[in-house]
Order: C-alpha cells, then sequence, then structure tokens
C-alpha cells in the first residue's frame, strides 16, 4: 500500500529558480557518465562487481544495509545529500519504512535522523509526520531520546544490562551449587547415617 505523506525536501530547494524546460513544460533528463570507469571488487562469492554506480544516493540505497558502521552510513548521506537533497531524505524514509515500505533498519533511520538534526534541522521539523508514517510514532520519542542523552546510549545501556544480567546469572549459579554443596554429606560421612541405623535396629 502506497503512503499517501508527500515528504518535504530542504527549504532551500524550493527557492532555487525554476528553469524552462524545452517541450511544453514537461522535465528535461540529463545523464551523466564519468569520465573514467567506476572502480571494479569482488563480491562475498568472488564475483566482479562495481565499487560505485557513479551515482552516490543509488549507493546509498545499494550499500546501507543493518550491518553498516554508522560513520560509513554518513559519509554515504552526506554525500547522497549534497548529489540531491530530497532523494536523500527520500532514502532516509527507505531505512525506516515498515509494512512493506522500506528496509526497516531502524538503527540506521536513527543514525540518519540524527545527522539531518544536526545538519538540516528544518528539513528534519518538517518531516517529523511523514517519518512516523513511514516507520511508528514511538520513533519519534526515539529520536527525541537519542538527542537528549547521546546517539549511543541504546548500545551503552544494553551492554550495562548483559553486564548486570551475566552478573546476576553467576551469582543464582554460585548460590544454588553452594546450597547443593551444603545439603550433600561429606565423602567421610557418607553411609554413616544407614549405618547408624542399622545399628538402632539392631
Amino acid at each position: 500500500m502506497a503512503s499517501t505523506s508527500r515528504l518535504c525536501g530542504p527549504p532551500e530547494i524550493n527557492h532555487l529558480p525554476q528553469s524552462s524546460a524545452a517541450g511544453g513544460g514537461e522535465m528535461e533528463t540529463k545523464l551523466h557518465f564519468p569520465a573514467t570507469p567506476p572502480r571494479m571488487g569482488f563480491t562475498e562469492n568472488r564475483s566482479l562487481t562495481y565499487l560505485a554506480t557513479g551515482n552516490p544516493c543509488l549507493d546509498f540505497f545499494f550499500h546501507v544495509v543493518p550491518t553498516t558502521p554508522s560513520d560509513q552510513l554518513i559519509q554515504r548521506l552526506t554525500l547522497s545529500w549534497n548529489h540531491n537533497p530530497l532523494t536523500a531524505v527520500k532514502l532516509i524514509c527507505h531505512l525506516r519504512g515498515v509494512r512493506g515500505t522500506g528496509k526497516s533498519d531502524r538503527e540506521s533511520f536513527y543514525t540518519a535522523a540524527l545527522w539531518l538534526h544536526k545538519h538540516h534541522p528544518k528539513t528534519l521539523a518538517c518531516n517529523v509526520a511523514v517519518f512516523a508514517q513511514f516507520g511508528y510514532l514511538k520513533d519519534l520519542l526515539e529520536i527525541l531520546y537519542r538527542l537528549l542523552e547521546g546517539p549511543e546510549v541504546r548500545s551503552t545501556a544494553k551492554i550495562e544490562w548483559n553486564r548486570n544480567k551475566k552478573c546476576s546469572g553467576r551469582t543464582r549459579k554460585m548460590f544454588y551449587l553452594a546450597k547443593k554443596r551444603s545439603s550433600r554429606p561429606k565423602r567421610g560421612q557418607r553411609g554413616t547415617k544407614k549405618k547408624d541405623d542399622e545399628k538402632r535396629g539392631d
């Protein structure tokens, strides 16, 4: 199901002069071919592939995946923004898009939203409602929380939680092992209760 929302590009692109396109108002498409061919590399299966397409927005679309480090994501986002700001905003929405509209990559979306807040806060403010439609309303609260507490607050809290969980698990295990050992008869005392019972019975 397609979204009926309308994304707002950065305010500065609304003030660009409109060029009259040839052909009665139709948009003119210009293809730009790089002077040198793009670099080649290998895929995970050792197949030959291009490392870049020559279009930063297309590279962002294909190369940003859930395992992409945040510094690489920010680098690709900056290049995309410099190439085409409106397309970059669409790509940010595509990162979070749930319900079949995107990649459902929550962490990358939050990183991109924080970058957008730092460099283009008006664009983020204009698209808050649209971001909630592409993702969830709670995403807005998460962005606000990360703005107030820092971008790494969730990963720090997760590390701390795992540390506490492991400690409490070890403590619990040590407690039960100590309890089990104390309830067992010691080596020299094994079988003495049975012998005492036999003596009493005789």
